[in-house]
């Protein structure tokens, strides 16, 4: 909901009647930015999207920008939302928030003009390139958005990505620049839909789960070992050169795409500094809620792993690791002591 003042402002109320702190000239909207996409059948149960994509609309319905009270120039935490939609990243959101760091996050199929449909829908009947195009085209206009901003510390910006939005955070570690860009965060990252970046520009910091199979055909495969016949990925003009130009489903499509760990594999060399790291407890999207192992039926027919959540101390756990990570970058960002 958008309410003009008096003053000619807008103020964005935050989901769940949560009031946002930040204030937005009226000059700042852009509706003209919201999408004009289509959701096209590929077969019975499963769709993928054409048309215009969304870039960002700061005053579309389901932005959430917000500052800390008391705290000048913040540095800013970007979360890209997962295959569910925006309420994949409102738990975390809300942590960063409370760490003292301004937040930014958005459901990228509203921007897109989708409404009406559930999360388990997108997260199951709709492909993975089409929900990364959508997002990386939102995200990568969002952060540059961001970056034109006065109230918030724009050298200390921070990306987290869930799931199929950890792949586009990685694309974005590619495509963004470091004086703005201090790291980037992915949990249960994906090797498939538009692939994964050749080479990346600011440091990541990889998560997983011990349960988390989410995704994974084979009960005995976890998250960090995934890969699917190259068919799946599509090339994408927007995302930067990277898997997705070799293994896409007009080149090699029969072979295999490299899982997480043999991508880091193959690019660690030239490559901001990427860390990995594992929690027992955990499955995919620790913010999801308790912990609920599970197998699911896609819209695809496939029946895969399903595992969400995490216990409360392996969720601390994990949140302490992100916020280490950005305290390292931060530090980087000092003068030698003498």
């Amino acid at each position: 909901m958008a309410i003009f003042s008096t003053i000619g402002t807008l103020l964005i109320t935050l989901l769940g009647a949560v009031p946002a702190y930040a204030l937005l000239d009226v000059a700042d909207c852009r509706s003209e930015k919201q999408g004009q996409a289509q959701l096209q059948s590929l077969r019975p149960g499963l769709f993928t999207v054409q048309g215009t994509l969304a870039g960002f609309d700061p005053c579309q319905a389901s932005v959430r920008f917000r500052l800390p009270d008391g705290v000048v120039r913040p540095p800013l935490m970007i979360s890209v939302h997962g295959g569910g939609g925006i309420k994949d990243v409102l738990a975390s959101d809300q942590a960063f928030f409370e760490h003292g760091m301004a937040t930014l996050t958005f459901d990228a199929y509203e921007m897109n003009r989708f409404s009406g449909r559930g999360s388990l829908f997108w997260a199951r009947q709709v492909s993975n390139e089409a929900r990364q195009r959508m997002l990386l085209s939102t995200a990568w206009a969002a952060y540059q958005w961001a970056i034109q901003r006065q109230d918030i510390d724009t050298q200390n910006i921070y990306i987290f990505g869930i799931s199929n939005r950890a792949a586009v955070a990685a694309n974005l570690a590619a495509m963004v620049d470091p004086r703005h860009v201090r790291g980037v965060i992915s949990e249960g990252i994906t090797p498939v839909g538009l692939g994964l970046p050749d080479q990346t520009r600011v440091p990541m910091l990889l998560a997983f789960g011990r349960l988390n199979d989410f995704g994974a055909a084979d009960p005995k495969m976890m998250r960090w070992l995934l890969s699917d016949p190259c068919r799946f990925n599509l090339r994408f003009e927007l995302a930067p050169p990277g898997t997705a130009q070799r293994c896409n489903n007009t080149s090699g499509p029969a072979e295999m795409t490299p899982n997480p760990l043999a991508w880091v594999d193959s690019i660690k060399a030239r490559s901001a500094p990427i860390e990995i790291v594992y929690f027992e407890n955990m499955a995919h999207n620790a913010y999801f809620g308790p912990l609920i192992q599970q197998r699911a039926t896609w819209g695809s027919g496939q029946t895969l792993g399903a595992s969400l959540g995490a216990t409360p101390e392996a969720r601390a756990q994990f949140f302490r690791a992100m916020t280490d990570f950005i305290a390292r970058q931060r530090t980087s960002l000092e003068p030698p002591k003498p």
